[in-house]
């Protein structure tokens, strides 16, 4: 299996220069505070870290109430039964627990470190064949990741417990974040398993029957596969789901799950607390105004206990030497060096409540609950036909001839992903096909994209006429609207829609539906178009899935953020 997909090399070569900021701009800048407790080894380390930024958040809260500051802790399933288990001599998780109890804290999830990077439920795809069987495969190494527990050093599966994201929640409560979920291949030729990146819409599926309101990581500023142009193909995809002054490039919706980006590019990337206010300083003074910008700042990163020299991470350390896993004394930093760097953590938020929010007018901290509430929802809202009809009609005017797809439509205020556009449409159609007549609304609900995709446009030729095409969308909406958990969903937008004996893929049978809706006259015809069905390189470029695979990429949409919603 090849490490990575190069297609869109050449085509991201020029991205370096377009995502330049407008220093002119003037929209509010959010910061998004959090921190990873993932190291079950050292817990020491990790008591400490949090007994210190615990009551400087809780003290900052205090002083300045209207800046509403807050942090979302995430921790491992690891650390979760490592805290519980601690908790009698130590009390750290009765320590944390209060403050999520007051409000200072939200727990969240980080699945990156649990046991262990080489010996952990892995993707096996040798014996599968269709497009459900490896949706079902990667659900079950989904549900294996989130629940199973393993032991902390070797990760060998522990029969009859619990671990993951499901002990994290049996310890603090619903989390309010989760990230950290990316599923591996079995590589017999390297010397463990590669990362599968790209959609992850079968994990989402699995996490929905243990959390549904979680916020999820989107563009992350690490590059677990080393695939070249990463920031250039973050700042891409940024831009691509940030249309207007109201989307921030750092917030999107996936999958109908909230995705808040560390990096978005070249200008905005994961900003270490640590680093202090003057570093910060100068981040934001080249940072992009025109949009609302939202910057993920990191508290307590482990490296405020190493020295310079150790480059391991401590979990990663204890995962390469199992029989003596804690960190050496030469790999620990002096304690005036430690109390250095969480002075300069101090310093930034200082500096951010005292001095930079009350200058830049209509920021603040934002948690995980509030750019949940910000953003609104995905789904469960109504559009009017009408506004519909209209901006199909110009999406068909710029779609032309061409055969790329748009990325999303943007329809009396909401934005409809591909996916959500084919099911109101679907609907909408469905309802002339039964009626002779377009409903005054139609209501955006919950779908997957395609369970497989291709790179063929489909055929080139042909002729359908709208009757058709509504008599088949009437034979889809009872599908669509299949919201009952299965294994394999049923929800999800077909590949393949046969139209008077035409074979179209999904692509082909939405651009029918547009132009359908733009005339809806029965005896009207149709032409039949080669199209594609993915709507950029930046879709799919970020990948080590096969592009057959890449079907939630239809789900992809911007977040807009009502700013009035930010109490």
């Amino acid at each position: 299996m090849k490490r990575f997909f190069y297609s869109a090399i050449l085509g991201l070569l020029s991205a370096a220069g377009f995502y330049a900021g407008s220093p002119g701009g003037e929209r509010p800048v959010y910061v998004y505070l959090y921190a990873r407790v993932t190291d079950h080894v050292n817990l020491d380390v990790s008591e400490d870290r949090l007994r210190r930024i615990l009551p400087m958040i809780e003290r900052y809260r205090k002083m300045h109430p209207e800046e509403h500051v807050s942090a979302t802790i995430l921790f491992s399933g690891s650390v979760s039964q490592a805290f519980a288990e601690r908790n009698s001599q130590t009390h750290i998780l009765d320590f944390v627990q209060d403050f999520v109890r007051r409000g200072v804290i939200e727990p969240g999830y980080d699945g990156s470190d649990e046991p262990t990077y080489k010996n952990r439920p892995l993707i096996d795809l040798a014996k599968t064949k269709t497009a459900e069987e490896r949706w079902l495969t990667r659900r079950a190494t989904a549900e294996a990741f989130l629940t199973e527990a393993r032991d902390p050093l070797t990760g060998m599966p522990q029969p009859g417990k619990t671990g993951g994201l499901k002990k994290m929640q049996e310890v603090f409560g619903q989390a309010a974040c989760i990230t950290g979920l990316t599923l591996a291949l079995p590589v017999p030729d390297i010397s463990g398993p590669m990362a599968e990146v790209g959609v992850d819409a079968e994990t989402v599926h699995e996490l929905v029957r243990y959390n549904t309101s979680a916020i999820m990581f989107g563009v992350l500023d690490g590059n677990p596969v080393h695939a070249p142009l990463y920031q250039h193909w973050s700042a891409g995809l940024s831009e691509d789901l940030s249309p207007a002054p109201d989307t921030p490039p750092e917030l999107y919706w996936q999958e109908n799950v909230l995705r808040s980006s560390e990096s978005s590019g070249l200008d905005n990337r994961l900003f270490r607390a640590s680093g202090g206010a003057e570093a910060f300083q100068k981040v934001t003074g080249k940072l992009d105004r025109s949009k609302i910008r939202i910057i993920h700042v990191e508290l307590a990163n482990p490296r405020n206990y190493l020295a310079e020299s150790f480059r391991q991470s401590p979990v990663a350390f204890a995962y390469a030497h199992p029989d003596h896993p804690a960190l050496p004394p030469e790999a620990r930093r002096a304690s005036a060096d430690v109390d250095a760097a969480y002075a300069k953590e101090e310093a930034l938020l200082k500096f951010l409540a005292d001095d930079y929010f009350p200058a830049n007018r209509g920021g603040r901290f934002v948690s995980s609950a509030d750019l949940d509430h910000m953003a609104g929802p995905s789904t469960g809202f109504s559009v009017p036909v009408v506004a519909l009809r209209s901006e199909l009609g110009d999406m068909l005017k710029t779609w032309g001839s061409g055969t790329t797809p748009p990325k999303y439509l943007r329809v009396d205020g909401h934005y409809l992903s591909l996916a959500d556009l084919f099911q109101v449409m679907t609907d909408a159609l469905a309802e002339l096909n039964r009626t002779a007549k377009l409903p005054q609304f139609v209501r955006v609900t919950a779908v997957y994209g395609p369970v497989e995709t291709s790179t063929d446009k489909g055929p080139g030729q042909g002729e359908v006429t709208v009757g058709s095409v509504a008599h088949v969308c009437a034979g889809l909406t009872a599908r669509l609207h299949d919201t009952a958990w299965s294994p394999n969903p049923k929800n999800s937008i077909p590949f393949h829609v046969v139209v008077d004996g035409i074979d179209l893929n999904s692509a082909q049978f939405l651009r029918l539906m547009a132009e359908a809706l733009a005339n809806p006259s029965p005896e009207a015809k149709l032409r039949v178009k080669e199209t594609e069905m993915f709507w950029g390189r930046n879709a799919t470029f970020y990948r080590t899935r096969s592009l057959r695979d890449e079907g939630a990429t239809w789900t992809y949409k911007p977040a807009v953020v009502e700013v009035a919603a930010v109490k």
